[in-house]
C-alpha cells in the first residue's frame, strides 16, 4: 500500500471518528441542557433548545469531518447556499411550518401534556416539534397537526383552567314536577366528592322541545376530574331518577314511507 492510500485510510477513519464522537457529544450536551433547563423553563422550550443544540453540533463536527476526507469549506459552503435556495422554493409548506412553529413558542396556546381539541380531534399533546404538533387521542391513536393549521384554526385548551364546569342537558316529561327534580339533580351533585362547592351547582330551564322540558344541570369540578365527575353524575342522576319514578321522554323515532 502506498503512502497516499495510507493517508486516504487515515483521513477516512479520523473523519467517521469525529462523526460517532460528535454524534455521542450532541447527545451529551442535550442531556445536560434539558437537566438545566427543565426546572425553570416550559418542556416545550426544553425540547427545542436541546434539539437545536444537538444538530448545531453535529453540524460542527460533520463540517470538520469533510474538511478532513479533503473538501474544500468554501466550495462546501456555495454548494450549500445553493441547495438551500433551491430547497427553499421547493418547500414552502415547510417553512411556513416551521415560522408557525416559532409563533407558537412564543405566544404558547398551550403546552405539552394539555387536553386541546382542534378541528374535530380531541386529545393531549405529546410534542410540539418545529414543523408539527403530535397529539394523542382518547382512543390511544396519534395525530400530527402541521403547525400551520394550529396557527390558522381555533384551539380549545381544556386544561388552561385548573377548574372545569361540568354541563349534563337532561329531558323530563312535561308533566314533572320540576322542582323534585332540581332537588334530585343537587342532591346528586351534593353526593360527590370531587364536585366543588364554590361555583354552586346549578339547574336551570334551558327549553321546551318535543313535549319535554330541557333541564340544563352545572357542576364545578378540578379540570383532572372532568371525565370521572361527569359519569358519576349522569348514573347517579339516571338511578335517582329511577327510584323517583321520574319520566324521561322516549327519543323520537321517525319512519321513513317509501
Amino acid at each position: 500500500m502506498d503512502l497516499h492510500n495510507y493517508s486516504s485510510l487515515i483521513n477516512a477513519g479520523c473523519a467517521a471518528g469525529l462523526l460517532i464522537t460528535g454524534y455521542f457529544v450532541a447527545r451529551q450536551i442535550g442531556r445536560l441542557v434539558e437537566r438545566a433547563m427543565t426546572t425553570h423553563f416550559s418542556r416545550h422550550h426544553v425540547m427545542l433548545v436541546s434539539r437545536g443544540l444537538f444538530y448545531l453540533v453535529l453540524i460542527l463536527f460533520s463540517i470538520t469531518s469533510l474538511q478532513h476526507l479533503g473538501f474544500n469549506l468554501s466550495v462546501l459552503l456555495g454548494a450549500a447556499g445553493v441547495f438551500t435556495v433551491a430547497i427553499s422554493f421547493a418547500s414552502q409548506t415547510a417553512a411556513s411550518n416551521l415560522i408557525s412553529g416559532i409563533f407558537l413558542l412564543f405566544e404558547r396556546p398551550f403546552k405539552m401534556g394539555d387536553n386541546i381539541e382542534i378541528k374535530g380531534i380531541n386529545g393531549i399533546v405529546e410534542s410540539i416539534d418545529l414543523l408539527s404538533t403530535k397529539i394523542k387521542t382518547s382512543d390511544n391513536k396519534l395525530v400530527r397537526v402541521p403547525n400551520e393549521a394550529l396557527i390558522k384554526s381555533e384551539i380549545t385548551n381544556l386544561s388552561y383552567f385548573k377548574t372545569r364546569r361540568v354541563d349534563l342537558l337532561i329531558r323530563v316529561a312535561y308533566s314533572t314536577d320540576v322542582e323534585q327534580v332540581k332537588a334530585i339533580l343537587l342532591s346528586a351533585a351534593g353526593q360527590c366528592e370531587h364536585v366543588l362547592p364554590e361555583p354552586v351547582p346549578c339547574v336551570y330551564v334551558n327549553r321546551f322541545v318535543d313535549s319535554a322540558i330541557e333541564l340544563k344541570f352545572t357542576a364545578w369540578t378540578q379540570n383532572e376530574q372532568y371525565s370521572s365527575v361527569k359519569n358519576h353524575l349522569q348514573e347517579s342522576v339516571k338511578q335517582q331518577f329511577d327510584l323517583a319514578g321520574v319520566e324521561m321522554p322516549s327519543p323520537l323515532v321517525t319512519i321513513n314511507q317509501v
